[in-house]
């Protein structure tokens, strides 16, 4: 939430309070009852938003490290298909698999996925002769798993973006709602004990100002009295 927001909600929470505080005066009005339910409903989902909002994601941190996860694998299997592709002489294999952990770091997110589908294929191909290397299809299938959540963790960052435009779009209307809900209901039903509880209608205005919490307020100090004269 930006400053004005967060002060507007924060008097929205004054209000809330001071209503609690009063409630036996206006709890056997039914219409005032039903509006200060609605108003409460629409500061949960204010409160819900913001939090969804400002939550921080980890959905870059989980990128990171399942690529980590393939690149260790994909490795592995592109040394062990090296070895066959020395033996038999095949140069597009050798082309394929001849990678260093420096040169997949450096691959694009595309590319790193293109390679190691290309290599998981070609290992597929080859199980039998890789099972002199002691490559299991244990080894076959960790790199397969790895290659699906590396692929799952690139949707990860734009979903979570994604959800943060919603809720910034969803605040200023729960705060529209709510400010509605004041302004054309308690507002006006809370005017109706302006004769027999004045002293709650005073403190309800009193909460309903914004105030506003980013001023800056410059200090003064205290100056020293002038010298007496001689």
């Amino acid at each position: 939430m930006n400053t004005n927001q967060t002060n507007r909600v924060t008097m929205f929470k004054t209000v809330a309070s001071q209503l609690d505080d009063h409630s036996t005066i206006w709890n056997g009005m039914a219409p005032m009852q039903t509006a200060v339910t609605q108003f409460k409903a629409k500061i949960a989902g204010i409160d819900a938003s913001a939090q969804k909002q400002e939550l921080p994601s980890g959905a870059a941190d989980n990128k990171a490290a399942a690529r980590d996860a393939l690149e260790d694998v994909l490795f592995l299997a592109c040394e062990a298909l090296g070895t066959l592709a020395h033996a038999s002489n095949n140069h597009d294999l050798a082309a394929l698999v001849e990678v260093t952990p420096s040169s997949l770091d450096h691959l694009g997110e595309a590319e790193l996925s293109n390679r190691a589908a290309s290599v998981l294929a070609a290992a597929i191909t080859r199980q039998t002769d890789l099972a002199a290397l002691q490559v299991t299809q244990d080894n076959l299938n960790e790199l397969e798993q790895a290659l699906q959540d590396f692929n799952a963790s690139r949707e990860g960052p734009r979903q979570a973006t994604t959800e943060r435009m919603v809720q910034t779009e969803s605040l200023p209307e729960l705060i529209r709602e709510a400010n509605e809900i004041l302004r054309e209901q308690i507002d006006r039903m809370v005017n109706l004990f302006r004769r027999s509880h004045p002293d709650f209608v005073a403190g309800y205005r009193g909460a309903r100002v914004i105030v506003d919490r980013a001023a800056s307020r410059a200090t003064t100090r205290p100056t020293a009295p002038p010298p007496n004269p001689a």
